[in-house]
């Protein structure tokens, strides 16, 4: 994949090239991950500012992993004859839920408020459906950064009681968050809670907030009169990526020696190693490989992102906060699904030794000369027994062009164009990368997303 030369490409200021890089390194990709390649080439066009391509792009994978999710049963037992590799990657849960998230966000950059908020609408339904699908045994069932960007559209659209009820699901998100991928609830969904209960005069829910958050400071909206917003938004980081884990079992002593040897010979996870070892492992004919997938984190050094707007006197400054921590729930979601992994892994591998066995005593009976017959069979089982071995592999495909944590800040000034200056701080303090969004205009109660990416 062009990953490696896209991040360059980021890095160096020019996405619009990475989506030229992207675009022809599609036949990598394949006919089994055309999703794949429609979410990287979404992510990377809304990055580049291609609004309305990405919405394109990134519908079609959305029509795709729908329509892939009704038609597996061909691809899979064509997955349980080889690897997972053979189905088409349809995304993982989370990812579906982004795409419509990532939507949203080009609509609300184009000003097209309705369309955003067809795509909030969309991910209630699809979450709704995983919690009924699920019944409890995945984690993910709720997306707080989904509810949360659904409230600053509602309110966009001048819906403050959708916005409330949008607010108090990510707040419910939030605590299954803080429970299971250790991301706090932040003050900002705080503030709004309180200031949006306010507003709509629900004084029973206004004073529990007020009791529930001390502490917390916020401004009303009579006091926000006059003014409009700018919602920033910083993609930081890089999502995990997965990498195989191989577990190799023998059924005899030799073949234990086999796979210890193989292992303290050489422990460098290569391709050529894994070519030897299957090579090895054929001739033995007494070793089975499992083969499953684990995300690999690709931690962002980014702490927050300062928003500083300079006109004139006063000066205006706020902060974002975490409100999607990707590695986490990619981590997490695997973590779940691994018995199931294992159990199909384990069929999958018992199925081959069985077939080659099959095959090495086939070839074996079908001589008459016994000798003959001997060599033949040990051939036709050690070739077949490299096969069964080489093919074993884990799916290791997932949307890698996706940030490790998103997080959003929102930053009140008057009407008028500013430059607006976006400063991202690292874990140990310290500005890591300043961006400048310069030309921005903000009108009174209008709201205007920008958003950035930055790979450290």
């Amino acid at each position: 994949m062009p990953y490696a030369r896209i991040d360059r490409a980021l890095l160096d200021g020019n996405p619009a090239e990475g989506v030229a890089i992207l675009e022809k390194a599609q036949g990598v990709y394949g006919s089994r991950s055309e999703a794949l390649y429609l979410m990287d080439k979404g992510m990377i066009q809304h990055l580049a500012g291609h609004y309305t391509d990405s919405i394109q792009s990134l519908s079609k994978a959305e029509a795709l992993t729908e329509e892939l999710y009704t038609s597996r049963i061909r691809s899979e037992i064509e997955a349980f004859l080889t690897s997972d590799n053979a189905l088409p990657y349809d995304g993982e849960e989370f990812e579906k839920v982004l795409l419509n998230v990532l939507m949203a966000v080009n609509y609300a950059q184009l000003g097209l408020w309705d369309d955003a908020l067809v795509e909030a609408r969309k991910v209630d339904h699809k979450l709704t459906m995983l919690s009924d699908r699920n019944q409890k045994r995945m984690t993910y069932s709720k997306d707080a950064l989904a509810r949360y960007l659904s409230g600053v559209l509602y309110e966009a659209a001048g819906d403050l009681s959708n916005a409330f009820v949008a607010y108090r699901l990510a707040f419910d998100a939030f605590e299954q968050y803080r429970k299971s991928y250790g991301t706090s609830t932040p003050d900002l969904l705080r503030q709004d809670l309180l200031r949006v209960s306010e507003a709509l005069g629900l004084a029973q829910e206004h004073e529990e907030y007020k009791l529930a958050f001390q502490g917390v400071t916020w401004q009303s909206e009579s006091a926000a009169q006059g003014t409009g917003e700018i919602i920033f938004i910083t993609y930081a980081g890089r999502a995990p990526v997965k990498r195989d884990i191989f577990v190799d079992i023998p059924f005899s002593a030799d073949a234990l020696s086999l796979v210890l040897a193989a292992k303290r010979y050489d422990r460098r996870d290569s391709g050529d190693q894994r070519a030897a070892e299957s090579i090895l492992y054929g001739l033995n004919g007494r070793i089975v490989r499992l083969a499953m997938p684990q995300f690999v984190p690709r931690r962002s050094r980014i702490a927050y992102t300062e928003a500083v707007v300079a006109g004139g006197e006063p000066r205006y400054t706020s902060r974002s906060v975490v409100m999607e921590d990707i590695t986490a729930i990619a981590v997490k979601d695997l973590e779940e699904r691994l018995l199931r992994t294992m159990v199909k892994a384990v069929a999958r591998a018992a199925w081959k030794y069985a077939m080659a066995e099959a095959v090495r005593v086939g070839v074996r009976g079908s001589f008459k000369e016994q000798d003959a017959g001997m060599v033949a069979g040990a051939i036709a089982g050690a070739v077949a027994h490299f096969i069964a071995v080489e093919t074993e592999k884990a799916d290791t495909r997932s949307w890698a062009t996706l940030p490790d944590r998103i997080y959003v800040g929102r930053l009140r000034v008057p009407p008028g164009t500013y430059d607006v200056e976006l400063r991202h701080v690292g874990t140990f303090g310290g500005v890591v990368e300043t961006q400048v969004m310069r030309g921005v205009t903000i009108t009174e109660r209008g709201k205007r997303f920008v958003s950035t990416r930055v790979l450290q």
